[in-house]
This record gives structure tokens, sequence and C-alpha cells, in this order.
């Protein structure tokens, strides 16, 4: 009654929401289920972050031939209640477009009075075939010297604290695509490179595994001035020509919606070519204390 990246944590354990992406931050479960006759027809699961995060919905399942009777729209308003109860203020939900059942999770939703969903990120999914016949690939080359690609595995610590010194004197990474956001908890060492021009560190395209064979682009980046002419394209070459290398089928890769230029960049250069694509919506809503609620139910 969830995803299978979720089912260990239906024992209600604390423990990491996605320990198989290298991920250590501990969440605690909490559950509100639906039953027929004794039998479980209906599950919600969310997460409670042990940091300053929200609550999020992780998953929403009713049993195929009882949906479209509002018993996901009472699981979720029971959620609601008991986070309530338990002192939460505010719930949230983060979802992929183009899947089934996208439309029906909208209405509930909706009819729980949840915030209007907005567009978060744009998401892409396709195979290392589908990869090599967009009319980027393999199009870049860096010349070398002054340009280098490395395996991210191989920045020198020296490298690693420049990077964050450098940007906390004066910004020049763009806010959430700082490197030590995302290879923190690990990372996918094949595929995840950076690029040195003159010696110096300018650009990264940090990966993820979720899969046996399915990698995320998570994170790439390039000195402003330098990324110009599509230069970073020649990174994510060389990270696909990796990944195909290794037997990897499958690739993702997630841009949040403020980065204008990749978004374009996926819409125009990459949509027609590729398997999947559609956004990731965030919605919301603040919970009504538990008492008020219990007494309006009077």
């Amino acid at each position: 009654m969830t995803f299978p990246g979720y089912r260990h944590l239906l024992t209600l354990d604390r423990a990491p929401r996605h320990p198989e992406q290298g991920d250590t931050r501990v969440i605690a479960p909490f559950g509100v289920g639906a039953t027929l006759n004794g039998e479980p027809v209906g599950l919600v699961l969310i997460e409670v972050p042990s940091d300053n995060r929200w609550p999020e919905i992780l998953s929403v399942f009713v049993r195929a031939d009882l949906r479209n009777q509002g018993i996901a729209t009472r699981l979720v308003g029971q959620m609601e209640y008991e986070l309530a109860k338990r002192g939460g203020v505010r719930l949230e939900a983060v979802y992929m477009t183009g899947k089934p059942g996208i439309e029906a999770i909208e209405r509930v939703l909706a009819k729980c009075n949840w915030e209007t969903p907005v567009a978060r990120t744009i998401s892409v999914r396709f195979s290392l075939q589908e990869a090599s016949t967009t009319p980027w690939f393999g199009r870049v080359n860096l010349p070398n010297p002054p340009f280098e690609i490395f395996s991210w595995s191989e920045l020198k610590p020296e490298e690693r604290e420049k990077l964050q010194q450098t940007d906390a004197a004066q910004k020049w990474i763009a806010t959430g695509l700082e490197p030590w956001r995302h290879d923190a908890y690990g990372y996918e060492p094949i595929s995840s490179v950076g690029l040195r021009y003159h010696g110096e560190v300018v650009g990264w395209v940090i990966n993820h595994r979720v899969g046996d064979d399915v990698v995320r682009f998570t994170c790439s980046f390039m000195r402003e001035d330098l990324s110009k002419r599509g230069r970073i394209l020649a990174l994510y070459t060389e990270s696909l020509s990796r990944l195909r290398e290794a037997g990897v089928r499958m690739c993702s890769l997630v841009t949040p919606v403020s980065y204008g230029p990749m978004v374009e960049f996926l819409k125009r250069r990459c949509a027609a070519w590729v398997s999947f694509v559609g956004e990731t919506r965030g919605s919301g809503k603040r919970l009504v204390p538990a008492v008020v609620q219990a007494s309006r139910s009077e």
C-alpha cells in the first residue's frame, strides 16, 4: 500500500527516508489506515522529520475496487487530525505529475482545502540510448588544457575547502547547487564529475543511484563566466558515457523551476527525445488545532 522505496518505513520505526541513496537523515514514519470488514483497504503514510522541515505525505493508497468513494479524502483528513492532536501545525505534500492517479490526488487535496499546488521542479527520465540521440550529446568539447574533467571522487580536501571559503566570501555558486549540499550523504562515483579550469574547480555534475540500474542527475553547475556556449554539456556527455560503459539503463534529471535556463534546456533540447517529462508540485495545509477541530465536528 505504498511505494517499494518506502516499505522499510511500514514498521513505523525511526529510519532514513532514502537509505539506498546514502541519505542518513532519520525520520519518524506515521500512518493512518482504513479497513473494511477487518481487511486493510487504504493507507496514508507521512514522514515527520527530525530537522526543521514540515511533516510530509509520502503516499496515499486505496484499494482499486474501492476508489472514488471518498476513502482517500477521509484518510487525509484523519491524518491531519492525528497530526494536529500531536502538536503538528502544518502538513505538506510533493508529488510528480505524469503518473496514474495524480488527478485523483489533486482532487483529494482540493476537497481537504489544501493550498493550490505549485510547480517546484521539472523532471525528465530517459534511457542511455535516448540520451545519445539528443541534439547536444557529444557536440561540445573542452580543450585540455585549460579545462580538465575529473571524477568527483578525486576532489581534493583543499579544493572542497576553497569552494566553501570563496563562496562564503562572495557568493558565486547558485543557491541550492553547492556541491557539499549534495555529496554529503554519498553520491554515484562512476558518473559524478567535476571540471577544473587552469587548475581551479569551476563546475560539477553530482549524481545519485536510485535503483540497480537507474541514476539521478541531482546537481549540475558551472561558473557563470565559463558557462556560455553550453560548455556544461561536455560534463553531461562525459557523465552519460561513463554510465553507458557501466551498463546503467536509465537516468533521470530534476531541476527547480527557478533555474530558468535549465528548464528551457530540458523543454527545448530534451523533451522530444526522452521517455518522460513531468513536474513535481507542492502543496500544504495549516492544521486546525485538534481541540477546535474536535469541537467543530460535535
